[in-house]
């Protein structure tokens, strides 16, 4: 079983495209639009992996890069969704694995949750 994913996505169409094809994979997932919503979950589930826009309506999600950075036991690859390419340095310092510039093709993102996962199969995105 895959390990469970932390979505933060305030573009509801957005969000449901891409829970819809990570549960088509086998992924866990907890959807969260909010910063607030997204420190409660990280609480309540510690999630293996995070997909993360940085322009969300009640704050940056710098703010939960950093909260993982220090308050989690481990480290969770977190890979940063935006449609303005993030700062370089920043994307550096806060130790994302990736970057996904939105527009982006759903198998893009599917390929890298496999990569930080350790998901084998290369399937499809779902329609």
């Amino acid at each position: 079983m895959a390990g469970s994913i932390l979505l933060i996505e305030d573009d509801l169409t957005l969000s449901r495209a891409i829970a819809r094809n990570l549960a088509a994979h086998g992924y866990p997932t907890h959807v969260a639009a909010t910063v607030e919503q997204a420190r409660e979950i990280i609480a309540r589930e510690r999630p293996e992996l995070v997909l993360l826009d940085i322009s969300l309506p009640d704050g940056s999600g710098w703010e939960i890069v950093r909260a993982l950075r220090v308050d989690q036991r481990r480290p969770v690859p977190i890979i940063v969704m935006s449609a303005l390419r993030p700062n370089p340095r920043l994307v550096a310092e806060m130790d994302c694995v990736g970057v996904l510039e939105k527009p982006f093709p759903m198998d893009s993102l599917l390929r890298m949750t496999r990569q930080y996962l350790g998901w084998p199969e290369a399937t499809p995105a779902v329609e």
